[in-house]
Order: structure tokens, then sequence, then C-alpha cells
């Protein structure tokens, strides 16, 4: 019996200089075992539970990867990541698949800079915890149609938003801090599932400036895997706070955890800090963790 072969192919500079493109698709359609083309597309949602938040970054770049149907490999190297053009809110390619195999579609996007070094494999993304937002969704064991690939991505991160109820001041003597003591530095597109786990977690220390009441101090992103952990918040003001743990506050992907109260008080009698976690990115839905000493 024939070995059956699989090809994955982008339009090839080569053919297309050798020939017109409508001979170079007619060519690659019959003489490569039926390979048809097919446009696949991500998109990064504006609207509703996905909308980012007025002050996050959008998506500056989003890459595929194809696996066959049983989470394979394609042969001569064709399941490297590919980068997708952005085009319209979306990102999109045409890639050249067998009609006759199924496939594995795997997404990934985030703000990292465009020149930045393309992920390795979207089975273990290196992520880093702080600044960058991340999205990710597949479409798995799919066979070639002609309608393409087309696959809504979600966060894979949590943002997380610290506010102030008291006007403070942070400075090199007075310094804000608030920690997740357990984070991720790998995320894998195929399973949904975080992995490579960061034991110092993340820190994220507030700007050296006078806050009002009632602002926001800042804000990051973290990668979890949706158990609960102690947030840590520790002001360590005029007042000599004592540090805080705001307790079982679940660190899930899609989530937006907003810690709020009097921070200048935090740790204090009349200082109370609570957690709010939502799984809108604009927080309306809530549900409060409290903190203490």
């Amino acid at each position: 019996m024939k070995k059956r072969q699989n090809f994955l192919m982008l339009a090839a500079a080569a053919l297309l200089a050798s020939c017109s493109p409508n001979d170079a698709l007619q060519n690659t359609v019959h003489n490569n075992e039926g390979l048809k083309p097919m446009t696949i597309t991500a998109k990064v949602p504006t609207e509703g539970m996905q909308t980012r938040a007025t002050d996050d970054a959008a998506a500056t770049r989003c890459y595929v990867q194809i696996l066959n149907g049983n989470g394979t490999e394609l042969e001569d190297g064709n399941s490297k990541p590919i980068k997708m053009d952005s085009k319209s809110g979306s990102f999109t390619t045409t890639v050249y698949l067998n009609g006759t195999n199924t496939y594995d579609f795997l997404f990934w996007a985030d703000t990292e800079a465009t020149d930045a070094a393309a992920p390795a494999d979207l089975r273990a993304v290196e992520y880093t915890n702080g600044k960058t937002i991340a999205w990710a969704g597949n479409d798995l064991d799919k066979m070639w149609n002609a309608d393409g690939v087309d696959v809504t991505l979600y966060h894979v991160v949590s943002r997380v938003t610290v506010m102030t109820e008291s006007g403070f001041t942070v400075n090199e003597k007075w310094p804000l801090t608030v920690t997740v003591p357990t984070v991720f530095s790998t995320y894998n597109v195929e399973t949904g599932e975080v992995t490579g786990q960061v034991d110092k977690g993340y820190t994220f220390s507030a700007a050296s400036t006078t806050y009002d009441a009632n602002a926001e101090v800042g804000h990051f992103y973290v990668l979890g895997d949706g158990n609960t952990q102690k947030i840590a918040l520790h002001y360590k003001g005029p007042l000599e706070n004592p540090a805080i743990e705001i307790n079982d506050v679940p660190v899930s992907a899609n989530t937006h955890i907003t810690v709020k109260g009097n921070i200048y008080n935090a740790g204090l009698v009349d200082g109370y800090i609570t957690a709010t976690v939502s799984e809108v990115w604009k927080p309306e839905v809530t549900e409060d963790f409290d903190g203490g000493l």
C-alpha cells in the first residue's frame, strides 16, 4: 500500500516565479496528491466577554501551527508555526492541504513586538509574566473544507488590576508590591494547559508617585492554572503597614482580578482589601475574596 503523505505548502516563491498564479495553483493541486488551498483565520474578539480593557494593548502578531489529526507532526518540517497576516482586526493566511486527511490547527496571539522571535512550538509557548497579553485557540481533527478554518481566540492570561480607595504615596522608602505566588512560563495550545511552573511567582511594584483616592495604581498579566492562591499585598508606608494575604483567589485564564481597598491603611484595623474576580475582561459580574492579616 502506498504510504500516505501529508503536505503543507505556502505559496512557494520559486513556483510563483516560474508560472502565473493560476498555473501555480493548478500545478499544486494536480501534482501533489490533491493539495487544495485553505484559508485560515484567527480573530481576537473586541466585543462581549473577551473585550479588552481600554488601556490594554491590541494583539500585534498571531501564529498557526498545523499537525496531523492524530497530533503528530507533518513531514518535512511543515509543522513549524506560521506567522499570519494582520487584516482588518483579524489574522489570516492560506495553506495547501491534502483534502483526504485531518489536521489539528493551533493558534497563538500576543502583544510582543512584531519582530520578536517566533515561538518554536505552540505546544510549549514561552510566556513572560507581567506586561504581555496572550490569546490562544485550536480547531482539532478537522478535514479540509472550502470554508476554511475560522477560530475566535480567548485570553490565556489573567489581568490583575490594583485600585486604591485612599490617597497614598509610593517612593523608594514606601514601596507597594502585589505578588501572585505561583505563575507559569509556558502554555500548551493543543491541550489548553499551562506548564513550566515558576516557584518565585510574579511581583508587581507600583511606580513611585502620589496616587489619588479611587484611582488605578497599575495592572499586570499572569499565567495561572486556575487554582486558588493567596495574593499578597504589602504597602510598606509611613504607618509601617504589615503585609497581608488575600485568600483563595483563583488565577485563571480569561479572568480579571481587581485588588481594591484602602491601601494607605492596608493591613491595619481600618484598612480593608478585597480581590474581585470576574470572567468578563471588563469586570461586571463579580465575586469578592477577603484580605486579612
